[in-house]
């Protein structure tokens, strides 16, 4: 098992992925870590999603003039419609959007954390099949969830693009962070069930915090 430190992320992924690799980022927030895969990979592809209109304009911002990079106004979730989206602000800075925000109510990790979730708002969904299919989009090299527990709702809703997708990086929880959001041991499960091996992960020590990333390969 690899275990790296998250700020690594990007380093550990180049041993998984090709020069130009396809890359979905479901939660890319306001692009920084869009704007970092671009610059380690030129001639990368990028398909960026990010819900939340007052934060996709932060990603319109930060990333419209990266030729690689293609930005969705869309949750991706288990269904084509609307959703709701409960969206999270920090106390020291309210009315301004966070990074927590998710399509899921926020639950144990109101314990844990100081960000608070004073309002909702409905945002557009997509599934990633039927995203795939309108665009013509046959092979994944990486998808990379960051939607706060709706991780395994995505890879469930998938199945067709299940099968070409090469390397899955997922946000896992070790508490019930959000209402029915499965735990770490939970995607782990799921993933080997589908083909998918469990090569590493950004935490050593579960104690150390409440979530964590996972990162996942397809087996031969």
């Amino acid at each position: 098992m690899l275990i790296f430190n998250s700020h690594r992320t990007i380093e550990v992924l180049t041993q998984f992925l090709p020069d130009n690799p396809v890359i979905v980022e479901a939660g890319a927030y306001d692009g920084s870590d869009t704007q970092k895969m671009v610059a380690r990979w030129p001639r990368c592809t990028i398909h960026a999603f990010e819900p939340l209109p007052e934060i996709y304009e932060r990603l319109e911002k930060n990333t419209g003039h990266l030729s690689p990079v293609y930005r969705y106004p869309f949750a991706l979730s288990d269904h084509n419609g609307t959703a709701l989206f409960y969206v999270s602000e920090k106390p020291s800075h309210p009315g301004i959007a966070s990074q927590a925000g998710s399509l899921h109510a926020p639950k144990d990790r109101l314990d844990h954390s100081p960000l608070i979730f004073p309002r909702t708002t409905e945002v557009a969904t997509i599934t990633l099949d039927t995203w795939a299919n309108e665009n013509a989009i046959e092979c994944i090299d990486l998808l990379w969830l960051d939607t706060q527990g709706h991780e395994l709702v995505i890879l469930q809703a998938a199945p067709k693009m299940l099968q070409n997708i090469k390397v899955i990086l997922a946000e896992v929880a070790f508490i019930d962070s959000y209402e029915a959001m499965p735990r770490y041991e939970e995607v782990v499960a799921w993933m080997t069930t589908h083909g998918f091996e469990h090569v590493g992960r950004d935490f050593a020590d579960k104690t150390k915090s409440f979530f964590g990333n996972a990162l996942f390969i397809k087996r031969p």
